[in-house]
């Protein structure tokens, strides 16, 4: 049971690794131009001062989004510090997306969604339930054509919040990847008295509050 969280936790990782070495090769190939354009130079001509600029205004920008990037994981490595903690579902979410931005860029899915302000904090594992919305949000992308949307939504009802993942598009019908059963995913939930369900397009979530 535990390899599932795990595989959870290495995609994360992978990801995140491979979106960085990015960031640093744009990094990189700004600063060999601008080695370029000064190397053997005592000073640069004016024509070649827009180029310099626009390639330190392109290294400003990536090592910015690196920040970003490496915030958002540093809070989901936190996640895992304990097993309940007080969060909030907009933030966990946010971060997730942002973690998973390549993989859904790569499937060319969009990654969306829209929560009420009004939503109260959760007293749980964010850990366990980002798992879930990545459960719902994987086994969608891996059937998924381009072009097309997974949106979550959620609602607070008597004593919890309901989470919806909905997947809007048409479905590939060459499925090539193992998806996971979700009677495996409502086994580890148990830990957290977190239940899932699904249909066909739509995984619904339940969080107690």
């Amino acid at each position: 049971m535990i390899e599932r969280p795990l595989a959870f936790v290495g995609k994360i990782i992978a990801d995140f690794t491979h979106e960085i070495n990015n960031h640093l090769a744009l990094i990189k190939e700004s600063a060999g131009l601008i080695s370029d354009i000064c190397k053997g130079k005592k000073s640069i001509d004016k024509k070649e001062m827009p180029y310099v600029i626009e390639s330190l205004e392109a290294i400003e920008n990536q090592i910015n989004k690196s920040v970003n990037f490496i915030n958002y994981f540093n809070r989901f490595a936190h996640r895992m510090d304990n097993l309940k903690s007080s969060f909030k579902l907009n933030s966990a979410i946010e971060e997730l997306f942002e973690l998973l931005k390549r993989y859904s860029n790569r499937k060319k899915v969009s990654l969306k969604y829209d929560l009420p302000s009004s939503l109260p904090d959760i007293e749980n594992s964010p850990f366990i339930l980002e798992f879930a919305i990545f459960y719902a949000v994987d086994s969608f992308l891996k059937k998924s054509k381009p072009d097309t949307n997974i949106i979550v939504t959620a609602n607070k009802e008597n004593g919890f919040i309901r989470l919806t993942v909905k997947y809007e598009g048409e479905f590939t019908e060459n499925i090539t990847q193992e998806i996971w059963q979700i009677s495996a995913v409502q086994e580890i939930l148990l830990l957290t008295n977190i239940k899932i369900t699904s249909n066909d397009k739509t995984v619904n979530i339940e969080i107690p509050i």
